[in-house]
């Protein structure tokens, strides 16, 4: 039985068959060179003449096939070449020996042969008897080609004798021709009976046939095409489909060597082993992904067409050089197959070269078929075939044929019904031979197209080659056909080409092929290679597989790892593929990754230059469009924070576990380029099926710099997976990029104060940002006026010194906002202790001082006002005032209506902010900063109302009245200067007068000043007032409990005459009464109708002038009982002016102003003195008073005493 040659193709029928053999101690690769040395000469063209015939060779071919060399010629082994290598005589008898053997092998069709002998120097040259060659080595064998050209154009002439020797029996008809017999049919001539007309017309036809033979293996294509004519026609009236078969099959050969020249098979183009499958997988899947279909067909088009005109230029230089023909269409049958378009200009639509075509028009190649007709031919053909079950081989190898042809012509669906067909034909055929079939099957699918069916016949010939009927299997093999599958099931081995957000191709079926990978991998001895597909298997398929599955599988690669763990690093395979490692990024799935900032006391903060700053200043815009387009396309990827080098960093994850078991994920870390970075391990245990969960990695970077994340490392089931961002569809970004910073100290920051305790329905914004940056917090509980320090404990917790110390405070979270003065500090001690050691420690001291408030006078207080008061309401008479005493009231800021009590405390909130630096971080700038909240409730305790300042009788004193409110729960003893101490029960209200020293201050300059949001006349009252607190000392003290404090005056505003009372008088007065100066508060004595006369004398004793004085002396009459009387005319007459005005005083000048005034009536009067000038700082002239008020009591003459 014959054997079947997958590689047969329709032109063979035109090639003479040779036969290469090695012989002797000659390597493969030796001989495997020879070899290719020798196929060289494929074409030989005869000197001194037009003819040329081809060669194919083979290093092997069955004996078996060599008896259907009647029926095909092209079948017969006509040549035999014996490559051999020796060293001494002996070995050249052994390939002699060799050489004879193979020659008797083939004697029956064998033409001429040639033993080729390398190594022998001694006899070197050609043995014309024994066909032996000689040559010194294979390195001097220059004369190989010469000697194959000579061997074929032996061939050739004996081949031509056959021919005409054929072509003369057949032509003979007077001669009896011998019947030309199939192998399978030499036993059916018993009996049949030779002397009749069919038997006759069948040996004339199949001689016919064979003559074909011989003159298509002799490059007469046309008297070929001739004799299968004939032959078919003599073939058909006798009945001999068998030899009718043959005749039209070789009518089809002949007819592909004239219509297609260049040949129908393709040469396959190189592609990269290492990825199987993987680059078309990811072309396919980026086009599909990316274009719509418009834009793929439009890009299509305008590729096809250049592709049509880089074709059309390459044949037209092609065809102008004979002697490239042959390479031009390799060349061009590569690049068609490689870029799998449609045919080009050049061709005609048949799929034959122009040329071609315009020679078939012309009706230079008689009898040859067209393209559809070779096609029809071949199904006559193989329809014959069919008959005989001993021609099966012969019926396969035409199907074959057939399919190369309609792939050459694009004829895929015929080609696949042609290779259906093949699929039936039942041939008993060895394991090696099926799997070769169906190689065979499956290249000539993947040819047309039908990638899954090429695949599924490769895949059936790797189970072939492991089949239990095979003692000896090669699992081996069977791994790589199997690895070959992987492109037509839409399957790669590379984890990131493999799309897992949608499904490609049959999961099912990719299922089954990973499954039988591993297994194979495991019987191959390799279980790093079976980890390998397992790891993948479990990676890209998870979501096609049942739960109970992925538990399954999950145990059955932990038992493989226990003997090989699974690495990240490629894997290279014998054949030389190379399989990328598998990241196992779905055990776990990490959702979402961040970079934490560090601690808001940690954070490294630098100041802004001052090229920043000018630069932000100096832009003439407020809002710009392109900087807020600039901040909307930051990099997310780049973290607006920094860390701090040789510190502890964190970074956020959320992982889901699919698993439907408990995931042990080990040593976890981060990966990172750049800067020096040491992750530390974590374990996580996480439950099944379970997530979000979010989990912290921790790392230190050791230097300063920039520092990239890229990625995590992972070790589950035994496979250690490097698992890089870029990778996971989840993550948005690729990598994560933070500056690292110079080193920096550490200060751990304790209070002598307990911590506050804020509640959770706080809604002040500011206190709780606060809170979130503070590191502690110090709380006090005082009465308004009561002072407590707290001491603060710096101890330096890191191994670098800190070098530089601040304390600056925050007010803004306080509403209201903070006295001033409410903390205080000094820093110098702590500073002189710099620089702080590692482990050192360092204190100051705060000074928190309660301010309390001044209570608003009340309205009815003020209605109901002593008779004594001078300001009366604007509802009384215009004819009284108030005369017994001049007072100045003030006004306190507003509080509430109701009165306070203790438990309603007021708090007040601030921020310590500690700013420090050291080390390297220092000298390039950056420093940290600790804050400390400072929580302080101040109670009320004494409130301030009623304030009033009096004149004294001392022209350089006054007097300052308050009402104090002990709001407290407690008695509270006050205490001042000059007085005994006064108790003053809870919620009492008592009222003191302390003796004030006037004083004065400088007026502020107006003409110079810049423009403020205080006014001058306001400044001026606050200065009196800051002067006016610190000259009152008032101290209360709470003897049930021991607390002590001061009564508070800062604050009160002071009107323009309370400044004139208790401002030093810039004038000296100088009154005289009748000549006699008057300085006392004893009334002067008049009588009715007696002129008295008054002196007045003014000095200025300022250092500066006044302008605008008005000296006025004004009488009136006081009836003691509240009321005083203005209105005095016809009871007093003034001699004289009441009223002198001086336009400048300079510095000591004075002047003087006399009057003289007559009294009416008994009764009580005064004179009001009094000088006014103008004021530089407010609209109200400046008003000083003489002291003491001039008193005059006016007795009648009859009421004398006697």
């Amino acid at each position: 039985m014959s054997i079947a040659d997958y590689e047969q193709t329709a032109e063979d029928h035109q090639a003479v068959l040779v036969v290469v053999k090695p012989a002797g101690q000659i390597n493969a690769k030796t001989f495997n060179h020879i070899f290719d040395r020798i196929t060289r000469c494929r074409h030989v063209r005869l000197p001194d003449s037009q003819r040329s015939f081809c060669l194919r060779y083979k290093k092997s071919s069955p004996v078996e096939n060599n008896v259907w060399g009647e029926f095909q010629a092209h079948r017969k082994v006509m040549g035999l070449l014996v490559v051999g290598k020796c060293a001494t005589a002996a070995d050249t008898g052994a390939i002699q020996e060799r050489y004879n053997l193979l020659k008797e092998l083939y004697g029956s069709t064998l033409y001429d042969s040639r033993c080729l002998i390398f190594g022998m120097k001694q006899e070197n040259g050609t043995n014309a008897k024994t066909n032996m060659v000689y040559y010194s080595s294979v390195e001097d064998s220059f004369s190989l080609d010469e000697t194959v050209r000579e061997f074929a154009a032996s061939l050739f002439w004996v081949l031509e004798s056959k021919r005409l020797q054929a072509e003369r029996l057949a032509s003979d008809k007077s001669e009896k021709l011998p019947l030309l017999l199939a192998p399978f049919e030499k036993k059916d001539l018993i009996g049949i009976d030779t002397e009749t007309r069919a038997f006759r017309k069948r040996c004339q036809g199949r001689m016919r046939k064979y003559s074909g033979d011989l003159c298509l293996l002799a490059g007469l294509t046309q008297e070929a095409l001739l004799h299968y004519q004939a032959s078919a026609d003599i073939l058909k009236s006798a009945n001999d489909w068998l030899w009718l078969a043959a005749a039209f099959e070789g009518t089809c050969a002949a007819s592909v060597t004239v219509q297609y020249p260049h040949g129908t098979t393709r040469p396959p183009m190189p592609r990269n082993q290492s990825f199987s499958g993987s680059p078309k997988v990811t072309s396919e899947r980026k086009l599909s992904g990316s274009l719509t279909r418009a834009e793929r067909l439009s890009v299509s088009g305008t590729f096809n067409r250049a592709v049509d005109r880089r074709r059309s230029e390459t044949l037209t230089r092609t065809a102008s050089d004979s002697r490239l023909t042959s390479t031009g269409s390799a060349l061009w049958t590569a690049v068609s197959q490689f870029l799998d378009v449609s045919a080009p200009p050049t061709m005609s639509p048949n799929g034959l070269p122009m040329a071609t075509a315009e020679f078939l028009q012309d009706g230079k190649a008689k009898n040859c078929l067209s393209p559809d007709e070779i096609i029809e031919k071949y199904k006559e053909a193989l329809i014959q075939y069919s008959k005989y079950k001993n021609a099966a081989v012969i019926e396969l190898e035409g199907i074959i044929k057939a399919t190369r042809i309609m792939i050459t012509q694009r004829k895929n669906l015929q080609a696949s019904e042609f290779l259906q067909n093949m699929v039936y034909i039942n041939i008993q055929l060895t394991d090696e031979d099926k799997i070769q079939r169906y190689n065979t099957l499956s290249g000539l699918y993947e040819q047309i197209g039908f990638k899954r069916k090429a695949a599924f016949f490769k895949r059936v010939a790797a189970m072939q080659c492991v089949s239990p009927n095979n003692p000896n299997p090669a699992w081996n093999s069977c791994y790589h056909l199997l690895q070959e599958t992987l492109d037509g099931y839409s399957l790669t081995l590379d984890p990131r080409q493999f799309p897992r957000e949608y499904t490609y191709g049959w999961p099912a079926i990719q299922l089954r092929i990973l499954h039988e990978m591993v297994y194979t991998a495991r019987k191959m001895g390799n279980p790093a290679l079976a980890v390998r597909h397992m790891s993948f298997l479990l990676h890209a398929m998870s979501d096609h597989l049942a739960p109970y599955e992925r538990k399954e599988l999950s145990k059955v690669l932990e038992s493989y790892t226990a003997k090989v763990p699974g690495t990240p690093v490629p894997l290279a395979l014998e054949s030389g593929a190379i399989l990328p490692p598998v990241p196992m990024t779905n055990l776990p799935t990490v959702k979402s990754f961040k970079l934490l900032d560090l601690a808001p006391h940690l954070r490294p903060m630098k100041k802004p230059s001052s090229q920043t700053s000018s630069a932000s200043l100096n832009s003439p815009f407020i809002y710009s469009p392109i900087q807020s387009r600039q901040q909307e396309k930051k990099d997310q990827s780049k973290m607006d924070f920094q860390w701090v080098s040789g510190e502890v960093c964190e970074m956020a994850l959320q992982v889901i576990n699919p698993m439907p078991f408990e995931l042990k994920v080990q040593n976890m870390s981060v990966m990172s380029e750049g800067i020096v970075f040491e992750p530390l391990i974590s374990n996580l245990s996480l439950p099944a099926e379970s997530g979000p969960l979010g989990v912290t990695l921790l790392g230190t970077p050791k230097t300063a710099g920039q520092l990239k994340l890229v990625g995590y490392v992972t070790h589950v089931l035994g496979v250690k997976s490097h698992c890089k961002f870029k990778d996971l569809r989840q993550i948005e970004e690729p990598d994560y990029s933070v500056e690292v910073v110079p080193e920096l100290p550490k200060l751990q920051v304790t209070t002598s104060l307990p911590k506050a305790a804020f509640g959770t329905t706080n809604h002040n914004l500011g206190l709780n940002k606060a809170k979130e940056t503070a590191v502690t917090s110090a709380a006090a509980r005082l009465y308004a006026g009561e002072s407590q320090e707290c001491v603060l404990t710096l101890q330096n917790v890191s191994q670098i010194p800190v070098e530089s110390i601040d304390i600056s405070l925050d007010t803004s979270i306080s509403s209201p906002k903070v006295p001033s003065g409410f903390f205080t500090w000094n820093l110098e001690n702590t500073k002189a202790q710099l620089p702080l050691q590692s482990g050192a420690m360092a204190t100051f001291t705060v000074l928190i001082k309660a301010v309390g408030e001044i209570a608003t006078q009340d309205r009815k207080s003020a209605e109901n006002e002593e008779p004594s008061s001078r300001h009366s309401s604007p509802k009384k008479s215009p004819q009284t005032r108030p005369r017994s005493m001049r007072t100045a009231a003030m006004t306190a800021p507003p509080m509430e209506a109701q009165q306070p009590e203790e438990e309603k405390a007021q708090p007040v909130d601030a921020v310590l902010k500690l700013t420090y630096s050291g080390g390297q971080g220092y000298e390039e700038g950056y420093h940290r900063q600790a804050s400390v909240i400072l929580h302080v409730d101040v109670l009320q305790s004494l409130l301030v109302s009623k304030v009033n300042i009096l004149p004294a009788k001392s022209p350089r004193h006054c007097h300052l009245t308050l009402d104090l409110h002990n709001v407290t729960r407690h008695e509270v003893v006050i205490s001042y200067p000059d007085n005994d101490d006064l108790i003053i029960e809870s919620k009492q209200l008592k009222r003191i007068a302390v003796r004030v020293e006037r004083f004065s201050l400088p007026e502020p300059c107006t003409s110079d000043a810049p423009i403020s949001i205080i006014s001058p006349a306001d400044a001026r009252s606050q200065q009196y007032s800051q002067q006016l607190a610190t000259l009152v000392d008032i101290r209360w003290k709470m003897p049930s409990s021991g607390t002590c404090g001061v009564v508070n005056l800062e604050g009160i505003p002071m009107t323009p005459e309370a400044i004139d009372l208790i401002s030093i008088s810039p004038i000296q007065w100088d009154v005289r009464i009748d000549n006699k100066p008057y300085d006392t508060e004893e009334p002067v004595q008049c009588m009715v109708g007696r002129p008295m006369s008054v002196k007045v004398s003014v000095t200025n004793a300022s250092a500066e002038a006044v302008e605008g004085s008005t000296l006025v002396v004004q009488p009136y009459q006081d009836l003691w009982n509240g009321t005083v009387l203005n209105d005095v005319n016809g009871k007093v007459a003034c001699i004289g002016c009441q009223k002198r005005d001086v336009k400048k005083m300079e510095p000591g000048e004075s002047f003087q102003h006399s009057c003289t005034f007559v009294f009416f009536c008994c009764g009580d009067f005064g004179l009001d003195i009094r000088a006014t000038c103008e004021s530089r700082v407010r609209s109200q002239d400046h008003k000083w008073v003489f002291t003491p008020i001039v008193r005059i009591t006016v007795q009648d003459k009859a009421k004398k005493s006697p």
